[in-house]
């Protein structure tokens, strides 16, 4: 069986092992996706016992579960085939406009230091827009996305939002949706200094800022530095179908941070990693050791019950149900059932596999049993074991 990258990048030279012994410190989130990761592909999750219905064919198999981690490429994947799926059918079929909030370079790692804060930005990057419309008497629908890495995985949070085009008046009746996109820049800019202006008291600051910043009143002087740079705010042409929209913003969503085919080549105990820099929109790589590679990939694992994507206007869960139904008329819709792809479906459609299909005599897979796997805890709790157990050889 083929080693997935990841997983062969946090094995290799025992990398994540040693990170653990060596006292790393890792939020809880960080283990639960590693530990999950790393025992994906065996049967430390469980898996299902399948037998060929032909009763002289003895041929058997075993298909095991998933651990559906954020770190998981087969299973990030899947999830991604899925979601965009969903989105498909949920999603009126009309133009849609695609925009990037960002921010300085300061505030990243401020905002890393202060998960908390991160879920504020869905809002502030999508009120602007919603006080707009609520102005022409409209109900849009916004939906958006948390990015928190560059392409060379340092921490860079910023928002990827997707407004309709379209506006759904009192009457029901559907018009051209604009906006002022210099009023969109300077909101977003005020919301994000506002939010980390009133809530000093609570923020733990990166080593570069707090060796300048002692109390609120530096703190206000930093923000209005911050304040008086250019702010990027990208808008993307109108795209003519929701098609675009829900694929760039699923590919950020379910997958890992990096993919397998980024990962040049090992030397020693450094990984070259290729890709592609925008200044100079050329091809480059970056050497970082293992471990450097590691921390910077699961800094980006969100926090448990984190929600990556948040729904505004029509598209949100308390105006979906009335609102979309008049969408899809207005529009001449007709909406499916949402069909997800299964993993039957998934790799007939990839490596043109039928995993059901007996190898030997063509017959059908039966289930025949379902074997229970340790719980996440129990796998959580040997990575740290491990760890106490070589500080005390140590």
């Amino acid at each position: 069986m083929r080693t997935r990258p990841l997983k062969a990048l946090f094995t290799k030279n025992n990398a994540f092992n040693r990170m653990v012994e060596s006292g790393h410190e890792f939020r809880a989130i960080e283990l639960e996706a590693t530990a999950k990761m790393l025992a994906c592909g065996t049967t430390m999750l469980g898996g299902m016992h399948y037998h060929c219905e032909n009763s002289h064919c003895q041929h058997s198999i075993v298909i095991k579960a998933s651990c559906k981690s954020k770190l998981c490429q087969t299973c990030g994947q899947k999830a991604t085939e899925r979601w965009i799926a969903i989105q498909m059918e949920v999603l009126p079929d009309c133009a849609w406009r695609h925009i990037t909030f960002t921010m300085p370079d300061t505030f990243w790692e401020v905002f890393k230091l202060n998960r908390a804060l991160l879920g504020k930005l869905f809002s502030i990057a999508s009120e602007g827009l919603l006080s707009f419309a609520r102005l022409k008497k409209l109900t849009i629908g916004i939906f958006s996305a948390l990015h928190t890495y560059g392409r060379q995985l340092n921490f860079n949070c910023h928002i990827h939002l997707s407004v309709s085009a379209i506006g759904l008046t009192t009457d029901g009746e559907l018009i051209p949706f604009h906006y002022p996109f210099k009023a969109l820049k300077s909101l977003w800019r005020y919301g994000v200094t506002s939010l980390l202006r009133n809530h000093f008291n609570e923020l733990t600051l990166p080593e570069k800022l707090s060796t300048r910043v002692s109390n609120e009143k530096e703190w206000n002087r930093a923000l209005d530095k911050e304040y008086l740079k250019t702010w990027q705010v990208n808008i993307a042409k109108t795209t003519t179908h929701k098609a675009h929209t829900a694929n760039y913003l699923g590919r950020y969503l379910k997958k890992p941070p990096i993919a397998g085919s980024r990962l040049r080549h090992y030397a020693g105990e450094s990984v070259t990693m290729g890709y592609h820099d925008h200044r100079s929109n050329r091809a480059k790589e970056l050497e970082l050791s293992q471990m450097e590679l590691i921390a910077r990939i699961l800094s980006h694992v969100p926090e448990k019950y984190f929600k990556m994507v948040r729904n505004y206007g029509f598209l949100s869960n308390r105006l979906r149900g009335l609102l979309l139904p008049i969408l899809y008329e207005k529009l001449k819709q007709t909406v499916k059932e949402v069909v997800t792809p299964s993993y039957a479906a998934m790799l007939k459609s990839y490596v043109k596999v039928d995993p059901y299909e007996c190898i030997l005599c063509g017959g059908r897979m039966m289930f025949s049993r379902f074997e229970s796997g340790v719980s996440l805890y129990t796998l959580v709790l040997g990575l740290r074991r491990l760890a106490k157990l070589k500080r005390v050889e140590a």
